[in-house]
């Protein structure tokens, strides 16, 4: 059987390629416009990059047996919401708070409190220095890369560092794989932003940090409750349902409520606590675009493939959200694109910096 002349693609693995997104899109409507436009990217890129690498076609690694069955008189949410603590911030993100909240403070002042950290220091010159950012000419100073990044991006990009350096230890590695966990929360982050400035939203940066955090609560239930979560995922696997509602059946809430109480307990703006834990739900915070925005770009995420496990469920998209948004399916190819420049850089930043 001949190529497909207009991808160069053995027809044959177009159409496996095909199959196999077909199944990760089993929860999504493929009718709306740019669930469409997704599904016949993820087909596309599935299709090239199998070419080179035939197993990826392949079906999935059988999962586990069932092992952990709910014990007997087991009744839901052993544990409330707020019961669950986080870890204190770093110091150094804690100070640079108060410098950026202090209206007489400068960029110099700013990078001083960044210099005193070597993670940060070392993540933003990396950053700046990238071709996420773009910018001419060699950034070797951090009063340099604080003044080409300004102050708003340089507390989210510090927010991020200063969370996910708590989390750089992972307990129980088969409940979640922290790097795949952060490259998918990476992705989400730099979707977002993408979709904010699309929309004509302001200060897009905040919504690159929600995206950023918007899984956070995963990470704490599975530290706090690993036993619990575990259920969690047998009973997602087991009945075909999607996690957050296996979630809400164990814990009698889910992580974006977690995530959310969390952020606000560390005392981050209400609107980002609201996009976390509202990115399941986005029409429930009505007027806030927060939890639009991150609902969608989770969404686009997983479609590509960049999911917390190998080849990600596919979850509904709001039309509702998405319409609210006033953006366009094609700008789903745009969002793919923005992502394949802007993922490498970051991801490999955020997996290897951090805040000390």
């Amino acid at each position: 059987m001949s190529d497909d002349p207009a991808t160069g693609i053995d027809p044959r693995i177009a159409l496996a390629a095909r199959e196999k997104t077909a199944a990760r899109f089993g929860s999504a409507d493929i009718s709306h416009p740019a669930v469409a436009v997704l599904f016949e990217l993820a087909s596309e890129r599935l299709a090239q990059a199998a070419v080179l690498d035939p197993g990826l076609l392949e079906p999935p690694p059988r999962m586990p047996e069932i092992s952990t069955p709910p014990p007997a008189g087991f009744t839901p949410s052993r544990r409330m919401v707020d019961d669950i603590i986080p870890p204190p911030l770093p110091r150094a993100f804690i100070t640079l708070q108060e410098v950026l909240g202090n209206p007489q403070s400068s960029l110099r002042d700013i990078a001083a409190v960044v210099s005193h950290d070597p993670g940060l220091s070392a993540l933003l010159l990396k950053l700046a220095n990238s071709a996420f950012y773009g910018f001419s000419g060699r950034v070797d100073t951090i009063e340099r890369a604080v003044s080409l990044l300004g102050a708003a991006e340089v507390n989210a990009l510090a927010a991020g560092a200063a969370v996910s350096t708590l989390f750089r230890d992972n307990p129980h590695p088969e409940l979640l794989d922290l790097p795949l966990f952060w490259k998918h929360s990476v992705a989400c982050a730099i979707v977002a932003r993408f979709l904010a400035e699309r929309a004509g939203l302001k200060n897009p940066e905040r919504f690159f940090l929600a995206g950023l955090l918007h899984d956070i609560g995963k990470i704490l239930l599975a530290v706090a409750e690993p036993e619990m979560t575990a259920m969690v995922r047998d009973m997602s696997l087991r009945d075909t349902l999607p996690e957050t509602r296996a979630e809400r059946e164990i814990f009698s809430f889910d992580h974006g409520e977690l995530g959310g109480r969390v952020i606000a307990k560390w005392r981050f703006p209400e609107a980002l606590a609201l996009a976390v834990a509202g990115h399941h739900d986005p029409l429930r915070a009505a007027g806030d675009p927060g939890p639009v925005v991150i609902h969608v770009a989770d969404m686009v995420a997983l479609a590509l493939g960049l999911g917390a496990r190998p080849d990600p469920a596919v979850p509904p998209l709001s039309p509702e959200a998405f319409a609210s948004l006033g953006i366009f399916p094609q700008d789903m190819r745009l969002a793919a694109v923005d992502l394949d420049e802007r993922l490498p850089p970051l991801a490999m930043a955020f997996l290897d910096g951090g805040m000390r």
